[in-house]
C-alpha cells in the first residue's frame, strides 16, 4: 500500500499545479477557502505513506526512530521547521506558517519515504516522471504557439492575460522552468538515468531545450544551455583525443547538425523566440526587482534583526520601493520577515537537507541541487508556499539516486 501512495503522491505533484486545482475548485492559492485546501494532495498522501510505512513495521517505534537518526539531514530540516513554525504563530500572529508544509516539509517526507523504497518503486516513479515531464513539454509548447492554455494564469486571483509565457502542467513559468531545468540538467550529466532507454536521452533533451525559452525563465535557460554547451565541448574534445564514436552516431551528428541550424533559424524567423527575447527589453521590472529588494534593509534596526519586520510594515515598505515582483529573494525573504537568529535556524536545517540529497545522489546531484539553490536565490522561492524544493528532490531521488543496503536497518512491512 505504501509503494502505490509513494507514485500517486509522485503523479499529483508533477500534474496537480496550484493552476490546476484553483481551475478544478479547490482554492489552493485563492484568498478564500479552509485552511485544508491549502495544502496540495501529493503533501497529503506523501504523509500518508511515510505514517502507513512507519505503523506498518513489526517495530514501528523503533522504526520511526531509525527513520530519524538515518535522514538525519530531513530530521534537522523537520525540526527547523517546527522551531520557525513554533516563533510565527507565537510572535508572529499576522504572518503565516502553512508555507513550510508544501515549500519545505514535504521535501524532507519524501526523502525518508525514499530511504527504504526498493529499485521497483523508484523505477516507476522514474518511468511516470518521464512521461510526465514529456507530456509537460508537449503541452507548453502547444500553449506558447497558440496562446491557448489548459489552465488559466492566475495570480492573487486575477487571469494574467499579458502574460504570454506556458505555464502547462507544472503551474508558474519560474517553478516549471526549474524542474524541466534540472530535468534536462540530469539527462545530460547523469551517466544512468533511471526508466530511460539511451536513444530516447537526446530526443528528451532537445524537446526540454526547446521548452525553456517558451517558460520565459532566463536564468534557468542560462543554466540548460550553458550545461549543453559544456557538455558538447567535452564530447567534441573526447572526440578529438581519439575517444571512440558508432559510425550509426557519427552519421547521425552529421545529418542532424545541419538540420538543427536550419530548423533553429526557421524558428527564429517565424517568432518562436519572439516573446522570450521581449523578455530582455522588457521584463516589467523583475531584474530591477531583485537588485532594488536590498533597499528594504535600510530600516533593518536591532529589532528588525532579532525578530523580522512585521507583515504590514514589510508590505509597506515593499509598495514604497515599488517591488512590484514581491522580495525575489527567498533568503532575503526570511531574513526580512523572520530576523537573523530563527532565518539562520532554517537555514541550518535546509543545509543538513541538502547534505543528505548530497549523500545518497552522490555527484550526478550537485548540478540540480546548485540549479535549485541559484533559483531560489533569484525568486521567492521558498519564502513562500511553492514546490520549487520538492520537485527537484523527487527527481533526484527518483531518476539519480541508487538504492542502498544498509546492514540492520529496519525494513517497513507491507499494508
Amino acid at each position: 500500500m505504501v509503494d502505490p501512495l509513494i507514485l500517486l503522491a509522485t503523479v499529483l505533484l508533477f500534474s496537480l499545479s496550484n493552476y490546476a486545482l484553483d481551475f478544478l475548485g479547490i482554492p489552493y492559492d485563492s484568498s478564500s477557502g479552509s485552511i485544508v485546501t491549502k495544502i496540495h494532495p501529493a503533501t497529503y498522501t506523501f504523509g500518508l505513506a511515510l505514517v502507513l510505512a512507519v505503523l506498518a513495521n513489526r517495530n514501528p517505534v523503533g522504526y520511526a526512530v531509525s527513520l530519524l537518526v538515518r535522514c538525519a539531514g530531513s530530521t534537522g530540516l523537520l525540526a527547523a521547521c517546527l522551531l520557525l513554525w513554533y516563533f510565527i504563530s507565537r510572535y508572529k500572529p499576522d504572518q503565516s506558517a502553512s508555507f513550510l508544509i508544501d515549500a519545505l516539509m514535504v521535501a524532507a517526507v519524501i526523502t525518508m519515504l525514499f530511504c527504504d523504497s526498493g529499485e521497483k518503486l523508484r523505477l516507476y516513479a522514474a518511468r511516470c516522471l518521464h512521461m510526465l515531464m514529456v507530456l509537460n513539454c508537449l503541452i507548453a509548447i502547444t500553449e506558447g504557439l497558440t496562446s491557448w492554455r489548459l489552465f488559466p494564469f492566475l495570480i492573487e486571483d486575477r487571469v494574467q492575460t499579458w502574460d504570454h509565457r506556458a505555464t502547462a502542467l507544472l503551474g508558474h513559468p519560474l517553478g516549471g522552468a526549474l524542474v524541466t531545468g534540472v530535468y534536462a540538467v540530469i539527462l545530460m550529466t547523469v551517466k544512468d538515468v533511471r526508466g530511460l532507454s539511451p536513444r530516447w536521452r537526446l530526443p528528451i533533451i532537445l524537446l526540454c531545450m526547446a521548452t525553456m525559452p517558451l517558460l520565459g525563465a532566463r536564468t534557468s535557460f542560462a543554466v540548460v544551455y550553458g550545461v549543453a554547451a559544456v557538455m558538447g565541448l567535452i564530447f567534441i574534445l573526447k572526440l578529438m583525443r581519439g575517444g571512440a564514436i558508432s559510425v550509426r552516431a557519427l552519421l547521425a551528428i552529421l545529418v542532424l547538425a545541419p538540420l538543427g541550424v536550419v530548423a533553429v533559424a526557421a524558428m527564429y524567423q517565424f517568432g518562436y523566440f519572439d516573446n522570450f527575447l521581449a523578455r530582455f527589453t522588457n521584463d516589467s521590472g523583475s531584474a530591477a526587482t531583485r537588485i532594488q529588494l536590498f533597499r528594504l534593509f535600510d530600516n533593518f534596526g536591532l529589532r528588525e534583526l532579532l525578530i523580522g519586520f512585521n507583515q504590514d510594515e514589510l508590505e509597506t515598505s515593499v509598495r514604497i520601493n515599488g517591488l512590484s515582483e514581491g522580495i525575489e529573494n527567498a533568503w532575503a525573504g526570511h531574513l526580512l520577515r523572520y530576523g537573523l537568529v530563527f532565518s539562520s535556524v532554517l537555514w541550518l536545517g535546509i543545509l543538513s537537507w541538502f547534505i543528505e540529497m548530497l549523500r545518497v545522489g552522490g555527484r550526478g546531484a550537485i548540478l540540480p541541487l546548485f540549479f535549485a539553490l541559484l533559483i531560489n536565490s533569484t525568486s521567492v522561492g521558498i519564502s513562500a508556499k511553492t514546490t520549487m524544493l520538492t520537485m527537484p528532490a523527487v527527481l533526484i531521488l527518483a531518476l539519480v539516486a541508487r538504492t542502498r543496503a544498509i546492514p540492520g536497518r529496519a525494513v517497513p512491512g507491507k499494508v
